[in-house]
């Protein structure tokens, strides 16, 4: 039987990100501050009356009621003092008017729709990486200072003033659907957020751990709270949902028993989640029914993750086909990241020499000039090749210039094992 702190720390990780984002649309992106301290005065209220009366039959319910209370408190003492949504002003000046025009607003069909607003706004903020992933994850995941600083290995000081600069940031920014002629490109931002928010669960960015899946879980969630409304999903919602399927799926085999990195040709394939698979295929299969998005990179890297999970074995691989939709999208987005990864599959197609061209030409592209990914890439074709001597000194360029320590460790066990192989 739940005690009551364990009710509210389920309840705060289901609906904190729900009531802020109409507390947001009441109080305005001005006040975020306040939002936030309302949402929290309703939580404690719940943990002291819980506590002392009892876990209600419907605590979700309880928990909206006490908010939307607290926030007709919280206007009528301070509404001379503070300006509020600008479209809500006149009803909330009025004490006639203020309770049902806040009421209103608690309207699940509502809270939906700030839901969406609240993603647009913390994605298209003017607001850095590092910044960003922990505002996404406390105020559209509902993530605790505590939980946010075990998710991204930061102390909870960190987080906080994390959070504080980027909801000054928030100050003046719009609690609104972008207008539809740039929708398509504010989903763009939208998407590649989402998906930097599942590569750091992923792909750790700070070397301390292999993956994270709960980043992963949650990106998942946001975007199925895009593709399932219609107003905004496009080809590319459901291309950036498969491909996070995809991706998943492999994650039981992606790390071995040290929590280290294992190559795709070496995982075990009996082993993936074929579920996910199948999710990720029937979103495959319903891209022409929505709307192309701005950049459709979504779609073409979902149908290439499709390629890679429809293999049997990676020896069967089709690699001719990945080469084309790789060709698709560099000329799609001009990447040099995309460009690399074509040369890889150039490679496993059959023509190594022409792979290590592409590398050393994109190795001058200012966007991986100075990166690790080209020599880790080019120590991976020689040795393939069968070139002890290039392979090994890229190899020792690509850890002199950076990457992960999983990352190099990868590197440096593929290329042995293709020298190997060559021997």
């Amino acid at each position: 039987m739940f005690n009551a702190a364990e009710t509210i720390d389920a309840l705060y990780k289901e609906q904190a990100s729900r009531l802020l984002a109409v507390l947001v649309r009441i109080f305005g992106s001005r006040n975020f501050d306040l939002a936030e301290d309302v949402l929290q005065e309703a939580f404690r209220k719940a943990l002291v009356t819980w506590n002392e009366q009892g876990i209600p039959e419907n605590p979700a319910a309880w928990l909206m009621t006490a908010a939307r209370n607290q926030a007709i408190d919280v206007i009528r003492t301070q509404r001379n003092q503070k300006k509020f949504a600008d479209d809500l002003a006149k009803h909330l000046e009025s004490d006639w008017t203020l309770p049902y025009a806040v009421a209103q607003e608690f309207d699940e069909t509502k809270i939906k729709d700030d839901q969406l607003r609240m993603i647009f706004m913390c994605t298209s903020a003017d607001i850095t990486p590092e910044n960003r992933i922990p505002l996404i994850l406390r105020s559209l995941c509902g993530l605790s200072v505590p939980a946010i600083a075990r998710a991204l290995f930061l102390s909870e000081a960190t987080v906080k003033k994390r959070l504080l600069r980027t909801r000054e940031r928030l100050v003046g920014h719009a609690f609104v659907f972008p207008p539809v002629d740039v929708l398509p490109q504010s989903m763009d931002s939208v998407h590649t957020v989402l998906y930097l928010l599942f590569n750091e669960g992923f792909h750790r960015s700070d070397g301390l751990a292999a993956m994270d899946l709960s980043l992963c879980l949650e990106a998942i969630h946001l975007v199925n709270v895009l593709a399932a409304e219609p107003r905004v999903a496009n080809a590319d919602t459901l291309g950036l949902l498969a491909l996070m399927h995809f991706h998943l799926a492999r994650a039981a085999t992606r790390v071995d028993a040290q929590g280290f990195n294992v190559p795709i040709d070496l995982q075990d394939r009996s082993r993936w989640d074929r579920e996910r698979i199948g999710i990720g295929f029937d979103l495959v299969r319903l891209f022409p029914t929505l709307p192309v998005g701005a950049s459709g990179r979504y779609v073409l890297e979902a149908m290439i993750a499709a390629l890679h999970c429809q293999a049997a074995a990676f020896a069967q691989t089709d690699w001719p086909a990945i080469v084309v939709l790789y060709d698709q999208l560099v000329k799609l987005t001009g990447s040099p990241i995309a460009g690399l990864n074509r040369a890889v599959a150039i490679a496993y197609a059959g023509d190594v020499p022409q792979a290590i061209e592409n590398v050393l030409a994109l190795r001058q592209h200012e966007v991986v000039k100075g990166s690790h990914l080209p020599s880790a890439i080019l120590a991976h074709l020689h040795a393939k090749l069968g070139d002890e001597q290039q392979a090994r000194r890229y190899a020792e360029e690509s850890t002199r210039l950076g990457g992960t320590p999983h990352e190099q460790r990868i590197m440096l066990a593929q290329v042995e094992r293709l020298l190997s192989d060559q021997s």
